[in-house]
């Protein structure tokens, strides 16, 4: 058995037999595969030698985006409560924040959302006052992990009609801490949570025959 002058060449050929072979399958799906020396995906971020890995020999992260994605999100005028659109923006810029070790990308990656925001009817304002509460320099706040609080949900269906529940809740807390039996079992004020109701396609079309 002889040995190879290198020992990633082996590795290398295998790879080049196995993209060979998965070439000449006919499959329903794309099946891409990615070999280099400078970078990797893993989830959602890649992972690269950049500058900071020339001078500390530390690899730099960035998001990684799917070839296929489209960034269809949720059209503004759907019946959701404000709150959750709100909270899948301020999502996004956490993702956004966590997966880009680099200022430049972060910002970069930052316009791009804003930019598929607006495309799909989102309020420049309401984009901007919600991103403007993430900055690169709470990264390292924003990679900490947080405690989970133990809170009680009032869940309730929503409807654009109903006011907001709220400052309503708020406003009356203080008859549930006047009571001790009560005041023992919820120390804080529930979080407010929607359901969906029925759309017009589930009433309509039933499942069942």
């Amino acid at each position: 058995m002889t040995s190879s002058p290198s020992g990633t060449q082996p590795e290398k050929r295998s790879h080049s037999s196995f993209n060979k072979l998965t070439n000449t399958i006919k499959l329903s799906s794309l099946t891409l595969a990615e070999v280099s020396e400078t970078q990797t995906n893993f989830l959602d971020t890649t992972v690269y030698k950049g500058e900071r890995f020339k001078t500390e020999s530390v690899q730099n992260v960035r998001t990684n985006f799917k070839p296929a994605e489209t960034f269809q999100y949720t059209h503004f005028s759907t019946c959701r409560p404000s709150g959750v659109k709100r909270g899948f923006i301020e999502g996004g810029a956490l993702r956004l924040l966590r997966t880009n070790s680099s200022k430049t990308l972060f910002e970069e990656s930052i316009t791009n959302f804003k930019t598929h925001l607006l495309e799909r009817g989102y309020p420049e304002n309401f984009i901007q006052t919600t991103l403007s509460e993430f900055t690169f320099e709470d990264r390292t706040q924003a990679l900490q992990q947080k405690q989970n609080k133990t809170i009680l949900p009032f869940v309730m269906q929503y409807h654009p009609a109903v006011p907001n529940l709220k400052p309503i809740l708020v406003n009356s807390w203080h008859f549930i801490t006047q009571q001790p039996l009560l005041n023992n079992i919820f120390n804080e004020p529930p979080l407010i949570s929607y359901k969906r109701g029925h759309s017009l396609k589930e009433i309509l079309v039933k499942a069942k025959l």
